[in-house]
């Protein structure tokens, strides 16, 4: 009797300790814990937009709260072209992290899963042709996201207007001579039976929601430059505007410029 007492006891203590270490540890839903979140801006149907072009900015916003939990900006390079061109790809390959292009990097603290909107806004370089972008997703307290990350998209074309010299006043008696570079969003230049091509480039002025000019931009002969003109006009304020367009790629692009034209 004593026997089987003393066995019992043994054995009941053996599976009160089980028991005991099988329990979960409760989770503490008010402490921070830090998740790291890798973000690559990429042009649509090209390459990674970073500092040629200014980078871009990236925000990660609470959605509950609108409390913007980090923000920075996407900088470095373009990013391989064989990698993220060419190259057959299968799934789970990562395109942009293996390439050391650009990327934004950020450490953010949550408590618990949280809702988050990731938007990129750039080029910063082109002020005026910025473009945007975002996507909202939940992340875990001390899940880290990386790897290729959190891939944003964006769709565009970059114009530099290289002449006339607008801050100028120009010569009625002349005609218009338009030179202008167009590029895509990651600075990757562009040509007729290029990797990157534009369908159609247009110069036109514009007086009081009047298009008065308008005239095709052809290949200049040199990367990514185009050259056109425009029939001389009378005297007055316009605006100068060039327009790229691949509409099969979903890809425009537009820079304005005031002009003033004197006798």
């Amino acid at each position: 009797m004593f026997r089987f007492t003393w066995t019992a006891l043994v054995f009941g203590a053996v599976l009160s300790g089980c028991a005991s270490t099988s329990t979960p540890r409760p989770t503490d839903l008010t402490t921070p814990r830090p998740t790291r979140v890798v973000t690559h801006v990429v042009t649509h149907d090209a390459k990674l937009i970073g500092s040629a072009v200014g980078g871009v900015r990236v925000t990660i916003r609470d959605v509950t709260t609108d409390r913007i939990l980090a923000e920075g900006q996407h900088d470095g390079g373009t990013g391989d072209t064989k990698r993220i061109m060419q190259d057959l790809r299968k799934r789970g390959d990562t395109l942009f992290a293996a390439t050391g292009g650009a990327r934004y990097e950020a450490t953010v603290a949550i408590a618990a899963p949280t809702l988050v909107d990731i938007s990129a806004e750039g080029p910063l370089g082109y002020p005026d042709q910025l473009t945007r972008a975002s996507k909202r997703l939940l992340l875990f307290p001390g899940r880290d996201v990386g790897g290729d990350g959190i891939v944003l998209e964006l769709h565009g074309y970059v114009i530099d207007l290289m002449g006339p010299d607008t801050t100028q006043a120009l010569p009625a008696s002349s005609a218009l001579r338009v030179r202008a570079r167009v590029r895509m969003l990651c600075s990757c230049p562009t040509q007729p039976g290029g990797m990157w091509e534009v369908r159609d480039v247009v110069a036109r002025l514009v007086r009081n929601g009047v298009v008065v000019r308008e005239g095709a931009l052809t290949y200049g002969g040199e990367s990514s430059i185009y050259t056109g003109e425009l029939a001389p006009v009378e005297s007055g304020v316009y605006q100068l505007e060039v327009l790229a367009a691949n509409p099969g790629a979903a890809t425009f692009g537009i820079v304005r410029r005031r002009v003033t034209i004197v006798r």
